[in-house]
């Protein structure tokens, strides 16, 4: 069954996390504005967000979330069911009309297949759009910058996917883009040299004073080049913020477990807490997020109260993580937990219960909204020591 178009409701978030509702497309500012609505199988997608000249706001979810749809609507490569693009004020898309073609917009694109000419080498690939073509200074220089300069005399058949891969994106660079579209853009390359690409990546977005929008699945990826990043799932785009905040005030239950959060606890505050809305949360049952990096083993005897809450689980098994250990820790609900184990501490025999804190996790009330970030927690009083299997702080974990 086709979805209706529906309008994008305001989602409530924590703290300096926006809903998409909350994006007003205005086309007389600088940079790319859009807010479009595309049919796609049985769902449509829909999407508003307005991307600032010298940012890159990278669009994260599942498979089949929809990322790759709204890159292709606001390049106009799709048909557009409501809505419009600009770009610096100019209109590009418009639904019911014939769009600006993409060799007219000077919009840089990179899909995931970089679509080299097969007939051309490297040099000429990169240097199609330049003046001289392979000749222009400024092949070479982009060569020295990706590392491309052993494949410039080769043709893409005889290239790797991670060389034709930046070689479309030499390609695109090379043009002089107003605005950059990048479609898993490292996707293809290995660690150190995705590291090195992406940073680039970045620091051409702020020099030169462009827009980027960027499809990735890899959640640090999107944390090393954007300084926002939108949430996508089932075709919605369930929130838009800077990358800590997702990760530490997810707007919501389902926008947690896509941004890694492993299990979800219930838990009693046993006193008011910071909320999301203008009144504390007030004591009561509630759902906290349990996510890997913001959990480590309880101390036996800690030094002073921790700010977090305690659980139970038992060890299933461990696995090396690069110099470190990591533990993984299943619950009474059967949720599987990564915890990475102190250097230098033994590991525990399988099986062993352990004790962990979830160092200030967020909470959601009973239908999934953010009640309380995870950066607004109230520090635990400084006069007790924490009870033995008690969190030292505002919950108490259901069990």
């Amino acid at each position: 069954m086709r979805e209706s178009a529906r309008p994008v409701p305001r989602t409530r978030t924590g703290g300096d996390g926006e809903g998409v509702g909350a994006t007003r497309v205005r086309a007389d500012q600088a940079g790319l504005r859009f807010d479009v609505a595309v049919d796609r199988r049985a769902v449509v997608v829909q999407m508003a967000l307005a991307v600032a000249v010298g940012e890159c706001v990278a669009l994260v979810g599942p498979s089949g979330a929809g990322k790759s749809t709204v890159l292709a609507a606001v390049a106009g490569l799709l048909p557009l069911r409501s809505g419009s693009v600009w770009l610096d004020g100019r209109p590009l898309s418009s639904a019911g009309r014939r769009p600006v073609p993409l060799r007219a917009r000077r919009v840089g694109l990179l899909t995931q297949r970089p679509g080299l000419f097969p007939h051309l080498d490297g040099a000429a690939n990169i240097g199609y759009s330049l003046p001289g073509g392979a000749d222009h200074p400024r092949v070479r220089e982009l060569a020295d910058v990706l590392e491309l300069g052993d494949v410039l005399a080769a043709r893409p058949a005889r290239m790797s996917a991670g060389q034709r891969q930046r070689v479309g994106l030499a390609r695109v660079m090379a043009a002089d883009p107003r605005a950059l579209l990048l479609d898993e853009p490292f996707s293809a390359l290995d660690r150190d040299l995705r590291d090195r690409t992406s940073a680039w990546v970045a620091d051409e977005v702020r020099r030169r004073q462009v827009p980027c929008l960027m499809v990735t699945h890899d959640l640090a990826e999107a944390q090393r080049v954007a300084g926002r990043v939108a949430v996508l799932s089932g075709g919605a785009c369930l929130q838009v913020a800077a990358p800590e905040a997702v990760v530490r005030a997810p707007a919501t239950r389902a926008v947690a477990q896509l941004v890694g959060y492993h299990a979800f606890v219930r838990a009693e505050l046993t006193r008011p807490v910071p909320s999301t809305s203008p009144s504390p949360v007030p004591p009561g049952a509630a759902t906290i997020g349990v996510h890997g990096d913001l959990v480590s083993l309880m101390p036996e005897a800690p030094s002073k109260p921790a700010r977090g809450v305690e659980i139970i689980g038992r060890l299933r098994s461990l696995a090396a993580s690069g110099a470190a250990v990591e533990a993984f820790v299943v619950l009474e609900d059967g949720s599987d937990v990564p915890v990475r184990l102190p250097p230098g501490q033994p590991a525990p025999a399988i099986g062993t219960e352990l004790r962990l804190l979830v160092h200030s996790p967020p909470c959601f009330d009973a239908s999934g909204i953010l009640l309380h970030g995870a950066e607004a927690a109230v520090p635990a009083p400084a006069t007790a020591s924490p009870p033995r299997r008690a969190p030292a702080c505002d919950w108490t974990t259901t069990r």
